[in-house]
């Protein structure tokens, strides 16, 4: 093995050879503090030790060791990296003096959460006034996606009376709706 004497050319190869599994190890890896470059060249230091450390008369494969030692030093370096970590809470006071919980914007609308409340229970309550048979046109059109043409058929009625049944059950839920706003 020339690398492992120091023939630099038969290094660069080697390191050449591995840098594509380098490269999409270092894709599928954070660590906090290091960039993707930094982590390449952290890669690249694991297959010179690995050239180094290779015992020649071993029964393994040194494509493996090399891979593995590539592998275990990201992981080496993840942990190093998480026995560091800092302590963070959402009650840390920041900066400013406040805790850090009460700077996070929220993607919560409460007011719409409310709003939309107070839409359901106005609209119960007006579909809890309809009639029987509004009821069960407004549930086939709306909540059966069916049309009104099946409906008029399956209850023996005309089309037009159909629109119109519709017609009046929507403006009893309008009129109640918005009657309540």
């Amino acid at each position: 093995m020339l690398a492992k004497t120091g023939d630099k050319k038969a290094l660069e190869e080697i390191i050449i050879k591995f840098t594509p599994f380098i490269v999409k190890t270092a894709k599928r890896t954070y660590i906090r503090g290091y960039e993707y470059r930094d982590l390449i060249q952290i890669g690249q230091v694991s297959v010179i030790k690995a050239v180094n450390m290779f015992d020649v008369n071993r029964i393994g494969s040194f494509t493996t060791y090399v891979m593995n030692a590539i592998t275990r030093n990201f992981y080496n370096l993840i942990r190093c990296n998480v026995k560091e970590g800092c302590c963070c809470s959402l009650n840390s006071i920041i900066d400013c003096g406040a805790e850090l919980i009460d700077v996070i914007p929220s993607e919560e609308n409460l007011e719409e959460g409310f709003e939309k409340k107070e839409e359901r229970m106005l609209l119960k309550k007006g579909l809890d006034n309809l009639s029987l048979k509004e009821k069960e046109i407004i549930y086939w059109f709306y909540f059966e996606n069916k049309t009104l043409n099946d409906y008029a058929k399956a209850k023996g009625i005309c089309y037009r009376t159909a629109v119109e049944r519709k017609k009046k059950a929507l403006e009893k839920l309008r009129g109640n709706f918005y009657g309540n706003l």
